[in-house]
This record gives structure tokens, sequence and C-alpha cells, in this order.
């Protein structure tokens, strides 16, 4: 399987397929046990192929979950920014916080935590990348903003060579700090987009756009994928056309 496409495109696919795999180990051992007892009656039923559609990759990477990373790497920058900039996002120490005869300094809210992490995961990835395509140029130092949006843009410039290495993984805190779990980059990305929407409000929700597909107002978001998938036919549609095919029957 090659040719099939690694990223989010193809997750309900590998799940049913998954689910089949299991009931086919599941029947084996049940054909065991049958046998061991004699062999009497029928044998236990095989489990049915589910017909499944895999979508190709490019050649690990469909463009769709091609443009899903850009737009969810741009997205993350700017949610990191907004989070970043909310007031009490630093929180200063109290006299009562800190050991007598000591300055007092900043500690870091919860917000700014995940705004640290995020561009720590970030800047570790960039380096990653460079070593693997053997590019000369330093990650830079610190994990401020500028940095932050500075590795954003050198990724997406060279996303297609990004999402063309093999078995390329970012090692993240995205889901839970104390229990990190392995990525692929499009994952990563729209798993850090889905997160810190939810702490800036800024999740996409229903929209009233009609699919392109069928004409059915039957968009639905699904956060793990990264845009919108109508319920009637199954097309699927990116938030910014969302957009676009509302202000387009609005102005009609």
């Amino acid at each position: 399987m090659s040719k099939v496409c690694q990223g989010p495109c193809n997750r309900e696919a590998r799940a049913v397929w998954a689910v089949f795999l299991r009931e086919r180990e599941a029947h084996a051992d049940a054909v065991d046990r049958w046998l061991a007892e004699g062999g009497e009656g029928e044998p236990p039923r095989e489990p049915v192929m589910p017909v499944v559609e895999w979508r190709p990759g490019e050649s690990l990477h469909c463009g769709r979950c091609r443009a899903t990373a850009r737009r969810a790497l741009l997205v993350v920058d700017e949610l990191a920014a907004a989070l970043a900039a909310r007031p009490g996002v630093v929180k200063a120490q109290s006299k009562w916080s800190r050991v007598r005869g000591t300055r007092p300094h900043g500690s870091m809210s919860g917000e700014a935590d995940v705004v640290h992490t995020v561009t720590g995961e970030l800047l570790r990835l960039r380096r990653d990348v460079g070593e693997r395509l053997e590019l000369a140029d330093q990650v830079p130092a610190g994990r401020s903003g500028v940095v932050r949006s500075r590795s954003v843009t050198w990724l997406v410039d060279k996303l297609d060579a990004v999402l063309g290495l093999e078995q390329l993984t970012v090692v993240s805190a995205v889901r839970d700090p104390d229990d990190p779990v392995e990525l692929g980059v499009v994952e990563w990305a729209l798993a850090w987009e889905s997160k810190l929407r939810r702490l800036v409000d800024d999740e996409p929700g229903h929209t009233v756009a009609r699919c392109p597909g069928c004409e059915m107002r039957s968009l639905e978001w699904r956060q793990r994928a990264g845009y919108y998938v109508c319920e009637n036919c199954g097309r699927h549609v990116s938030e910014a056309d969302a957009m676009d095919l509302v202000s387009e029957e609005a102005g009609a």
C-alpha cells in the first residue's frame, strides 16, 4: 500500500480496515478452538471483507493532505500568537510566592505553557527536517513568536519535500503533557490546530453552506480531518471554501 496517502484523508478507511483485521484475528482464534474441540458442526463464519476506498498518495501524501497541512500550520501560528497576546498569559509572582530577598519574576500561565510547548515541538520538527534534507541553515534560538512564525514559513516553503520524507514523525504532548505520542506531520498540525481553536474559542462548528456535490446543507466539521464532510454524499470542503459558498449564495 505504498501508493496510499498516509495523511488524514484515509483515516476513516484505516479505522474500517483495522476493525476487519481484528475480526480476522478473532476468527482465526475461533477456528483454532473449533478444531481443538473436534471440528464438529459448522466452522466459525469468516468476517466479511469491507469495501474500502483508499485515496492515493503523491508519493506519500495526496494534494488534499498537503493543502490541509499547509493551512493547519499557518492557522497554528496565528492561533498561538492570539493566545500569547492575551492579558495575563505571563503571570507575575506575588510577594507571598517568592523566597525572601529574591527579585520577583514572571511565571508562565497554562496558556503560555501551551504556546511554549507547541513552539518547542515546531522547532524540533524544523531541526529534524533540516537534518533529513541535509540543509545547512540553523534553527533559531529561543521560542519567541517571531521564531515560531519564521519556522512555520520555513516548513510551508519546503512542505512538499517535508511530506515526502519516509517515517517523519513528531513526538508531541498535544493530547497529554504526561504521555507524549508520535504523530505524522499532518496529524500533528491538525491536533494543535484543534487544541488551540478550543483555547481561543475559534472552532468552525456548523455551516449553512450547500455541498458543491449534492447541494444539500449537510456539511459537518471534522476536527481531526481539518475540513467539512458532507453527511449526504461524503464530499470534503475546506473551511475557506465553505465560507466562499455562503458568501456566493448570499450575493446571488
